[in-house]
């Protein structure tokens, strides 16, 4: 019976091994990186935001935020559904792929910075929680690029509902 086992391993053996050869298997789609530009160019939509607390208006800087004076904040369709019914967003979310976030912040009346999660988990560029993080000046060159996989963002994101901090710093 001993020898049967054996024999079996050994007929099996290569086949199993050229079935886990990778020559045979097909190359994984590529994953796309999600530029600063692309983010600028999202957040250019003409229509279809929905804005925190269902309020175009701007918000002073909350809490400990490192966005400085006001900021608006508004979320694209995809985004949107993770909203309540006040325009905040709902407990326990999970954003889903292509939910882009943006916050607007003004110095005074000029909107000075962009700030951007856009959720792609399978982007390249994609940080914690599937964001990409970015930031860029208004006229959009890049401050806090998108190579960095939010290095400076999600450490303070991080006890957010995914990653999103409106609810506590502006409730």
């Amino acid at each position: 019976m001993k020898w049967l086992s054996g024999f079996v391993l050994q007929l099996l053996l290569p086949l199993l091994i050229a079935g886990c050869s990778d020559s045979a298997a097909p190359a994984p789609p590529a994953v796309p990186e999600v530029t600063d530009a692309d983010l600028f160019r999202l957040q250019g939509a003409p229509s279809g935001w929905v804005f925190y607390r269902l309020r175009e208006d701007t918000l002073a800087r909350g809490g400990n935020s490192a966005h400085p004076d006001r900021v608006r904040t508004r979320y694209n369709p995809k985004a949107a559904s993770q909203l309540d019914e006040a325009g905040r967003v709902r407990a326990g979310a999970v954003f889903p792929d292509s939910s882009l976030i943006v916050k607007d912040v003004y110095t005074g009346s000029t909107r000075t910075v962009v700030a951007y999660m856009y959720k792609l988990r399978a982007a390249s560029n994609a940080g914690p929680g599937g964001w990409v993080w970015s930031e860029t000046l208004d006229d959009g060159t890049p401050f806090i690029p998108a190579s960095e996989k939010g290095a400076r963002c999600a450490g303070c994101h991080a006890p957010g509902i995914d990653y999103t901090r409106m609810n506590d710093v502006h409730p």
